[in-house]
């Protein structure tokens, strides 16, 4: 009973938020928290094994061979900005494994100039996320997991503060190697805006993702489906004016998006190399950042990303890069380690449903 209660209760939150429309607030919400994640292409919510940063992508991925691990992580981003994550995971038996994160954006410092360009000092600008994650099994199969976010924000003199959470399931065949998640990501509201009476929305999205391993090589590929709430994420205006191609000088008329065009946007392919437990490589390709960040004379490898990972000693180290755009990339460096003693006890709570 509890289990249908489990996925009545998905469902209710993807059909009751799933409003679009208008630009978003706190766009630090969609921030990746670990370099194996921007290396599989932005999204990994399907894999659940003892990589606690998935548990803050996928609630439903926290698990008990997660416990004691502490996770930091990296990213610099572009013009001197950057952003850290820092979690911690412990399990409860019979309770559920909880996950406690903490991410600081800064965006560096900018100089004051008034209208005439004279400089008057320096301010910063930087986002906070304090969130705290539990996830449990409801059968050998299925999993479910839910947070609650405290979001802050500090841009010279302004800043606002809001609450959101993220609720996720998982499912598993470990005979078939055959995996799958739902999020629905960033449900919440923004309790102060950075003007009055100027409240945002946050960046709601809601995404389902399928991965299988092989059965004969050591290879997993990832196919997922971001923002099923909105079909047309592409954005065309009537009244553009033709361009010009500026290698062959060919004008380049304006076509409204085809269907296809518009499918195309939401998947993202991605694949991991498992080589050992001890060593793995990603990589990933995500269209809908291809095409929005692509420049018309030169696309280069943006949409693209490629992650590294492996353990010395006590230590998983992984580097993964995303190509956010031809003139930069995201660049993550994620270390963990285990702090605390294994569980040996094992759960028992979900028996009552065999």
């Amino acid at each position: 009973m509890k289990f249908y209660l489990a996925i009545i209760g998905l469902l209710y939150a993807f059909f009751s938020f799933s409003q679009i429309g208008g630009e978003s607030t706190y766009q630090f919400l969609n921030f990746k928290s670990s370099a194996r994640i921007e290396g599989a292409g932005g999204y990994l919510i399907t894999i659940k094994d003892t990589d606690a940063t998935l548990g803050i992508e996928n609630p439903a991925l926290l698990n008990r061979k997660m416990h004691g691990y502490l996770s930091m992580d990296y990213t610099s981003q572009f013009a001197g900005a950057g952003y850290g994550f820092a979690s911690y995971t412990k399990h409860i038996t019979n309770v559920g494994t909880f996950n406690g994160s903490l991410l600081f954006a800064n965006y560096g410092k900018f100089t004051y100039t008034d209208v005439e360009g004279k400089k008057g000092g320096n301010f910063t600008a930087s986002d906070f996320d304090l969130r705290v994650s539990m996830g449990r099994p409801v059968n050998e199969r299925f999993s479910v997991g839910g947070n609650i976010n405290l979001l802050a924000s500090f841009y010279e003199s302004y800043n606002s503060f809001g609450v959101s959470s993220t609720v996720g399931g998982h499912y598993e065949n470990k005979e078939k190697k055959l995996y799958a998640g739902l999020v629905v990501k960033n449900i919440g509201v923004q309790l102060k805006s950075y003007t009055k009476k100027n409240r945002e929305k946050l960046p709601f999205n809601a995404v389902i993702s399928v991965s299988k391993r092989l059965a004969h090589a050591p290879f997993r590929f990832t196919i997922t489906y971001h923002n099923l709430q909105r079909f047309n994420l592409l954005y065309f205006n009537n009244n553009a004016p033709a361009e010009k191609d500026p290698l062959t000088g060919e004008l380049i008329i304006p076509k409204p998006p085809s269907f296809t065009k518009k499918l195309v946007q939401h998947f993202i392919v991605g694949g991991e190399l498992l080589f050992t437990e001890n060593f793995n490589i990603q990589f990933g390709y995500n269209h809908f950042i291809h095409t929005m960040n692509r420049t018309i004379a030169k696309a280069g490898a943006t949409g693209f990303s490629w992650g590294i990972g492996f353990k010395v000693k006590r230590f998983h180290i992984a580097y993964g890069m995303g190509k956010r755009h031809i003139g930069g990339a995201n660049n993550h460096v994620t270390i963990s380690t285990s702090i605390g003693k294994p569980i040996e006890e094992e759960d028992t709570f979900y028996r009552q449903f065999k």
